[in-house]
């Protein structure tokens, strides 16, 4: 068992950031590369050398295990993994590639994939995974950076401080996030599609979004429906099914009962770009796929869901 933790970048000191891991984007697509010895899929990413900034660290491994020669990168989070021998810390960054060279024949790595999604068949999958879905989450916060939030502590009391949305959360301090379910008479969801240019890119997911500063987790839930798709919903007719506190912030998961016309959707340039009517069944197939945002709370959502339908 592998335990992934992230810190602020302050929190360690430089010399104990041994790898850098980067997940790069190429044309809209993620590059996933493959060992020359292994049949599995890995973020690009390696061993700092002696003498070596993480920096530099970065822009080396990126070219030798993908052939990109011409790329922005931007440091994001430290990150440690943990098991029983032991713990490494790294820096996990994102590269936007505009230029993939060939693979440097000398090196490890045999071919790269592009790909929409993350792979199934990973290396290192509870590394790899936890890092990717990182990422996804610090792409949606450079989509409206200016918002302003309301921070709370860690017993979710108000502090009286709000935070910027673009800025990096200090340690200790929480958000308050809402995922808003909307189920109609037949049993079936609605599901948005992310667009291209979000984290999880075109992959289909439920409502939601981070309340803004005085926002209360009801009226979030409320806006952010309206905003995204257009439709008002009774605030009489929902519930906070749960209440989860995450690493970061407390996210309140609610489910609404309104029978939506889907023509009367109203899809959001730059946040979505298509929707559904999902039954219960073809939301677990969509997650089985890979296509659905990983909800790691489905399960016990849909559970509960039907207890009080």
């Amino acid at each position: 068992m592998i335990k992934v933790t992230t810190y602020m970048p302050e929190q360690i000191p430089d010399g104990n950031l041994k790898f850098a891991v980067i997940a790069a984007k190429y044309q809209g697509k993620w590059i996933f590369c493959r060992h020359k010895k292994r049949t599995t899929w890995e973020i690009p990413g390696g061993h700092r050398e002696s003498g070596e900034s993480v920096d530099d660290c970065a822009r080396r491994e990126l070219f030798e295990e993908t052939g990109a020669t011409v790329f922005s990168l931007t440091p994001i989070r430290v990150y440690s993994a943990e098991n029983e021998h032991g713990i490494g810390y790294g820096m996990l960054y994102y590269a936007e590639v505009t230029e993939l060279g060939p693979i440097p024949a000398e090196f490890e790595i045999g071919e790269i994939s592009l790909r929409e999604t993350l792979p199934q068949e990973l290396t290192y999958p509870e590394i790899q995974g936890y890092l990717y879905e990182w990422v996804q989450a610090w792409l949606n916060l450079q989509s409206n950076p200016d918002e302003l939030w309301d921070i709370y502590d860690e017993n979710r009391c108000l502090t009286g401080r709000t935070h910027r949305r673009g800025d990096p959360l200090p340690h200790g301090d929480y958000h308050l996030v809402v995922q808003v379910w909307i189920r109609n008479s037949r049993g079936e969801y609605l599901l948005t599609k992310r667009a291209p240019t979000k984290g999880f890119p075109n992959m289909w997911e439920c409502t939601g979004g981070s309340a803004l500063s005085g926002d209360d987790s009801l009226r979030a839930a409320l806006r952010e429906v309206q905003e995204e798709t257009g439709i008002t919903l009774d605030p009489r007719r929902g519930i906070c099914l749960m209440p989860i506190p995450r690493e970061d912030n407390f996210c309140d998961v609610w489910l609404f009962q309104h029978d939506v016309d889907l023509s009367e959707v109203v899809l959001q340039p730059g946040e979505t770009c298509d929707v559904m009517l999902a039954s219960e069944e073809k939301i677990r197939e969509l997650y089985r796929e890979g296509t659905l945002v990983p909800f790691f709370y489905l399960d016990e959502f849909l559970k509960k869901a039907r207890d009080i339908s």
